[in-house]
């Protein structure tokens, strides 16, 4: 292991973390929530880090010029990211997690955690993505969707999988979710059992796409094309728990850790004794 956060503190490490704030980042998706940086939506405690949505009593106004809303949105939730503070290429990404999408009284909900290019462009990485289910709805209640994006406008192209948890659901306990990814070959994992597997002989543009260093991001959003919208029947507050994030690497290499005040390139000596990424879990 190279890096973790087990967050054991009482409040979120920024100098790993970003928090987004007053922000529509969702807007692309046709997200409802504003994302907030307070304590309300995220915060750190009982050794989770915790990303809640929240229904308003009233709108709030969400930033400068928020042209879908102008008048405020209803809803408020949160988004913490790695971006320019630290950046990996290579590795075993790997959550601990539990998702608020308890089926039934979970409709437009939408955890996530994804990687993102350090320096923007092409690809990206979907670890966990799940979306809630409304009453009488079970078609998603134990489903996980893992994905790579790669190529450039307008194919925007896509590959990945849905992934059926034989027992329980993304809402019954923590699930540990994770990626592989070394150059030319990606591999995504849930509870330990492999589940999807891309390679650059079968997925064109995935040398190009997922070789510079990308950083973490995890969110819960509320609302979306692909969700919709909560129902009368969604809970409130959703809560996405997180028990940590920890980073693997089979031959150990320099990564990007930016404290507040400096950068510094950061690598592990080769006495570290690092557990072979196949098949394994922890």
């Amino acid at each position: 292991m190279v890096w973790s956060d087990e967050f054991n503190g009482t409040a979120i490490n920024r100098a790993v973390w970003n928090v987004l704030d007053n922000s529509s980042y969702g807007d692309g998706n046709e997200e409802l929530a504003c994302l907030m940086d307070r304590t309300e939506n995220v915060s750190v405690a009982g050794g989770l880090l915790t990303i809640a949505a929240r229904k308003e009593a009233r709108p709030m106004v969400c930033g400068r010029n928020d042209y879908r809303f102008p008048d405020g949105r209803l809803y408020t939730s949160g988004m913490v990211t790695t971006k320019n503070k630290l950046n990996f290429e290579y590795g075993r990404f790997e959550i601990r997690a539990k998702t608020p999408l308890t089926p039934g009284t979970s409709k437009g909900i939408w955890p996530a955690f994804w990687m993102r290019p350090a320096l923007g462009g092409i690809g990206e990485l979907d670890i966990l993505e799940a979306i809630g289910t409304g009453a009488g709805d079970a078609s998603q209640a134990n489903r996980v969707v893992q994905t790579i994006h790669y190529d450039y406008v307008p194919t925007y192209a896509q590959e990945g999988t849905f992934y059926d948890m034989p027992a329980g659901n993304t809402a019954d306990g923590f699930h540990d979710y994770a990626v592989e990814w070394e150059r030319g070959t990606i591999k995504w994992f849930v509870d330990g059992v492999q589940t999807y597997e891309r390679n650059s002989s079968t997925t064109s543009w995935l040398d190009e796409a997922f070789v510079n260093k990308f950083f973490m991001r995890l969110n819960l959003a509320v609302g979306g094309t692909w969700p919709g919208s909560p129902d009368a029947d969604t809970a409130f507050p959703a809560k996405y728990q997180v028990d940590y994030v920890r980073v693997y690497q089979r031959y150990p290499r320099p990564f990007d850790l930016r404290s507040d005040t400096v950068w510094a390139a950061t690598a592990l000596g080769s006495r570290l004794r690092v557990p072979s990424l196949a098949g394994s879990r922890r």
